[in-house]
């Protein structure tokens, strides 16, 4: 069936994205700005926004700004929102004493600060809004997610706006995390090989690892790079690319072309001093903006103890300041409109928090 594909793009994309979006690893490493550490005032406001909304007896799927009350903190989210949306496009939050909180009042400061940056969304099929990302003893090849396991991440974004990471517990040894300016990349790729650059722009079949929406196929289509209304953004997720030609004879044939794209973005990624490298602590908050950012994991080895081992909760955020999308978003997010996009939908989805995985 024939399916019409949205434009990409309006009007021409640059040759060049200037600004702080496009940095490089080696150039940021040792710059102190991209890690914000809490002081005593504001980790005193989060705690006691918690406790209010914890003896609430409000469910923590139906957080709000109005439940979890944030006064001096408000601007403060507001310029790390800023950044993230216009700025580098990530930052790293350190200095929760998360060692003394339980697992409730960990998660409600966490939702709670990311429902002030906006909607939350599913990461999952299941309405998860509180993502668990620990070895779950599955394997990718099965149909699993890769947060599901210890393997090595490739570079990938998320299909949300910005994607949140809390440290809960970290792995006895690996897991870092690394990532990566894709405006620099696209810097890259059309100094290197604009003959790719059309390429670049055209749709790739995606697989959903059988999380489909009701209505769609199993794969998607959407460019590696997007550009809509002056802003250029990046998916990617080269796996989920090559599962959907194994598996799906209906998804169209990837070009030369475009093998070639994934083939040179691949190659950047590795290079030394490209990517940023970042080890997590306990209680550290990642905020990453999607369309510009691609992050990876290494693999990693577990302690013994079931308690000890690595544990991170995730976050899709959709704020309503977010940048204009094209079409090609609706297929995979649910819609484009900023504050309400984003995030996995699937028959029967109901939206909940699990606590306990």
């Amino acid at each position: 069936m024939y399916v019409e594909r949205p434009a990409s793009n309006v009007g021409d994309p640059p040759r060049l994205i200037e600004g702080a979006s496009a940095w490089l690893g080696k150039k940021i490493q040792n710059d102190p700005n991209w890690i914000v550490r809490w002081d005593s005032e504001q980790i005193a406001e989060l705690e006691s926004a918690a406790d209010h909304f914890l003896s609430s007896g409000v469910a923590l799927e139906d957080i709000t700004p109005a439940s979890f009350s944030l006064k001096k903190l408000t601007p403060f989210i507001a310029e790390i929102l800023n950044e993230l949306l216009n700025g580098r496009g990530f930052v790293m939050l350190r200095g929760l004493p998360i060692k003394s909180w339980s697992i409730e009042k960990a998660a409600t400061i966490y939702m709670g600060l990311g429902r002030h940056m906006g909607s939350l969304r599913s990461s999952n099929g299941k309405g998860h809004l509180l993502g668990h990302v620990r070895d779950q003893g599955v394997k990718v090849e099965a149909g699993a997610r890769f947060y599901q396991t210890n393997r090595k991440l490739d570079y990938h974004t998320d299909s949300a706006d910005i994607v949140g990471l809390l440290c809960l517990q970290k792995a006895k040894e690996g897991g870092e995390s690394f990532i990566a300016s894709s405006m620099a990349l696209y810097n890259k790729m059309i100094e290197r090989r604009p003959d790719l650059m059309s390429a670049m722009f055209t749709p790739y079949p995606t697989d959903r690892r059988g999380e489909v929406p009701e209505g769609r196929d199993p794969w998607f289509e959407i460019p590696i790079f997007n550009w809509y209304q002056g802003h250029l953004s990046c998916v990617y997720l080269r796996h989920y690319i090559e599962e959907a030609q194994r598996h799906f004879p209906s998804a169209p044939r990837l070009t030369r072309e475009q093998v070639e794209v994934m083939d040179e973005i691949d190659a950047i990624l590795q290079e030394p001093g490209f990517a940023l490298q970042m080890a997590f602590e306990q209680g550290d908050i990642q905020f990453l903006h999607n369309h510009q950012i691609l992050h990876s994991r290494n693999d990693f080895e577990n302690w013994p103890d079931p308690k000890l081992q690595r544990h991170l909760l995730r976050l899709w955020i959709a704020p309503p300041s977010a940048r204009p999308l094209p079409a090609y978003f609706d297929s995979r997010w649910g819609g484009v409109i900023p504050g309400d996009r984003g995030g996995i939908l699937v028959p029967g989805t109901k939206l909940s928090v699990e606590l306990v995985t």
